[in-house]
């Protein structure tokens, strides 16, 4: 009986050191899901994962035009009778945010990249902030 409890015990050590060591992100998702809304939602985030994944599904996926790059495009979607039609529009809707979202960070973020693509927490940046406002009042 009692080896049962240490192999039990031992399961569970083991378990627990695997989670540890796996990546939060899956490399071989990167092509399949949009793994990338996902990963700029995390702070602790390496930025130049979420590029990788970005770029990787956009490679074998068609990315969805830009709002309004289509003439008549609003009128053309209310006569849509096909629900498959208008579920596959709403889901281009949704990647087309997550676009937008997605160039709203790089852009926001990419002053605050570290070399090994660590992006600098809100405490960092208020320090670097706080420094600035001092220097430009000397």
């Amino acid at each position: 009986m009692r080896y049962i409890y240490v192999l039990i015990l031992f399961i569970c050590m083991l378990g627990q050191a695997y989670g540890q060591t796996t990546a939060k992100y899956d490399p071989k998702d990167y092509a399949k899901k949009a793994v990338w809304i996902k990963m700029i939602d995390d702070p602790a985030v390496n930025f130049f994962e979420v590029e990788k994944a970005y770029k990787i599904y956009w490679q074998h996926h068609v990315k969805p035009e830009a709002e309004h790059d289509v003439i008549g495009e609003h009128a053309e979607r209310e006569k849509i009778p096909s629900r498959k039609k208008q579920g596959k529009i709403e889901q281009e809707n949704h990647l087309r945010m997550a676009v937008k979202k997605y160039e709203n960070w790089h852009r926001k973020m990419l002053p605050y990249v570290q070399a090994d693509g660590r992006i600098l927490s809100a405490d960092e940046k208020l320090k670097i902030w706080k420094d600035q406002q001092q220097n430009s009042k000397k």
